[in-house]
């Protein structure tokens, strides 16, 4: 049972969705998979990552980006029809060094990790990257998780000026992580695959999931030991089997 208790607006075209449920436990990288509404245009329910959950608490990130999305964040409170959470989530390393490296509205997952990881003594340097600042959400919340924060701009409205994976290269020059997770925009964590190849990697891929449970197999990811449905198998994956090109 799934009950949407607020929609806020955090950045431009984000929302912050809280719901009430009484699912007790998670993993982060899950995700769950709402339908748009009673009608059946749009059909196909919306699936999102978990952004926070805590006791009877969840907290999913929406960005707009077209009719059902927007038809989402608009919805009154009130019960709304949810399954999951669903997939399978990241590792939680403890006492390690770790990377997080998110993209866009990929740096929802990453929230909900990273605070698992500082539960456990894990030291995480935080790179968010954004388009532009008007993109940026909660980053307040993300300061308060992190040993180190870094926050990059396409355009340089904000931070530094440049991509996600070139702050990345930078700093694992300098310093050894024992572990990398991802999440964003297929190219960001291509690229980031290929740089950091020496480093363990686990990504997020965003997909369209047609049903969520694996039947309708919608959600393929080539990989190195063949396709594997991404609501099952993943969403998260290691970056380092991933077939990027294909």
């Amino acid at each position: 049972m799934f009950t949407l208790l607020s929609s806020t607006q955090v950045a431009h075209d984000h929302y912050l969705l809280t719901f009430r449920t009484d699912i007790q436990s998670s993993v982060p990288g899950q995700f769950i998979n709402i339908k748009v509404g009673s009608y059946t245009d749009p059909l196909i329910r919306r699936p999102f990552s978990l952004f926070d959950h805590i006791g009877n608490t969840m907290k999913v990130i929406v960005r707009i980006v077209g009719k059902g999305t927007r038809a989402i964040v608009s919805t009154n409170p009130g019960t709304i029809d949810c399954i999951g959470p669903l997939g399978k989530g990241f590792s939680i390393v403890s006492g390690k060094k770790a990377l997080l490296v998110g993209g866009g509205v990929g740096n929802a997952p990453l929230y909900y990790l990273a605070t698992m990881l500082s539960k456990n003594n894990t030291d995480v340097t935080y790179i968010y990257g954004a388009r532009s600042q008007k993109d940026i959400f909660l980053l307040d919340s993300y300061q308060e998780i992190s040993n180190k924060l870094i926050v990059t701009t396409d355009d340089g409205s904000f931070g530094l000026k440049g991509t996600p994976v070139e702050a990345a290269k930078s700093i694992c020059g300098d310093s050894s992580f024992d572990i990398v997770y991802t999440c964003g925009p297929e190219i960001m964590m291509k690229r980031l695959s290929q740089e950091l190849s020496h480093i363990h990697i686990e990504a997020s891929l965003e997909r369209y999931f047609g049903c969520g449970v694996g039947l309708c197999s919608g959600c393929a990811v080539a990989t190195r030991d063949g396709y594997k449905r991404a609501c099952i198998d993943g969403p998260v994956f290691d970056a380092h089997t991933v077939m990027w090109d294909n």
